[in-house]
């Protein structure tokens, strides 16, 4: 996968994050604690609020501001989103820093996780029931998201696999399309296309993120639960066959039966080739439109580069 000629939208990008930045500092610092705020604003790729006011200017929007504090409330949303992962996930650093569960301790992160979740709906409620019915449809698929991954003991098959992502990483993203458009006063119609633009967006991302995990090997406890799991629902079929006597060639109960680099690499192109088309059939703003079709790439690319 080939990604070239991305600096006129990365700088067009490191613009709007700058604005994005200010906006998101001002709210956090009057309304969170300084460790809970300084942890939002160490870093991240602001992809999620960086999405929506994209889509925002593309569909030639005017009330910026509002566009900004709905972003922001995007980001407080995913922010707590990762604050429950790195409990869950027993992770203990995010962005070369200590997790806050490691800072605050556990119970305390996760009262802080579910307090920045009610802020972004004060936010959201406070623009209108439609963006809080959005974000609201957005955060429950998320959640049902992780408790499917959670909750499923065997290797996933692709299709529970993009099931999974679809739910967990892109319902945020989704949201942030729709949101964008939906503040620009955009037509039902184009609201919809937006929001499955950013479907697509958003499991190109997370496949690049679970690509990158491979590559660097790099397992959450959570990952090394599903593979004991399997190997011990193997054993016992292996057992069973023997005692019926109907054992089949060890190769075949042990051996992966997908290859996961080259179906992640295929669905990755996939989903931004199928981005590209929707942005491509509509008419918006430029240079909005082009960087719409690049932004897909974009978030790919910034994830694998981590990689090498």
């Amino acid at each position: 996968m080939i990604f070239e000629d991305l600096e006129e939208l990365e700088e067009y990008l490191r613009k709007l994050r700058e604005d994005f930045n200010l906006h998101m500092y001002n709210k956090v610092k009057i309304n969170l604690d300084s460790t809970i705020a300084e942890n939002i604003m160490s870093g991240g790729k602001r992809l999620r609020p960086l999405l929506l006011l994209l889509v925002f200017k593309a569909f030639n929007g005017r009330d910026f501001e509002k566009a900004l504090e709905v972003a922001s409330a995007l980001e407080l949303a995913h922010s707590a989103s990762l604050t429950h992962d790195d409990i869950i996930d027993v992770d203990f650093e995010r962005r070369g820093k200590p997790t806050l569960w490691r800072q605050v301790g556990i119970g305390r992160a996760l009262i802080e996780g579910h307090r920045l979740i009610n802020l972004a709906f004060q936010i959201a409620l406070s623009e209108g029931l439609d963006i809080a019915r959005i974000f609201l449809n957005a955060w429950d698929r998320a959640s049902n998201g992780v408790l499917r991954e959670l909750m499923h003991r065997d290797l996933p098959g692709k299709t529970l696999y993009l099931r999974i992502i679809k739910e967990k990483t892109a319902a945020l993203f989704e949201a942030a399309a729709e949101c964008g458009a939906l503040i620009a006063g955009a037509s039902s119609e184009l609201v919809r296309q937006a929001k499955k633009y950013g479907e697509k967006v958003g499991i190109a991302y997370q496949l690049a993120d679970d690509y990158v995990d491979i590559i660097k090997g790099r397992f959450s406890i959570r990952s090394h639960l599903v593979f004991y799991n399997r190997f011990e629902e193997k054993i016992r079929q292996i057992m069973l066959a023997i005692k019926l006597r109907k054992a089949p060639p060890m190769e075949s109960l042990l051996a992966p039966k997908i290859d996961w680099k080259k179906f992640l690499l295929e669905e990755m192109a996939k989903n931004i080739n199928e981005a590209k088309k929707i942005i491509k059939d509509l008419d918006l703003a430029e240079p909005e439109k082009t960087y719409l079709k690049r932004f897909p790439e974009y978030c790919v690319y910034s994830m694998l580069r981590e990689a090498g």
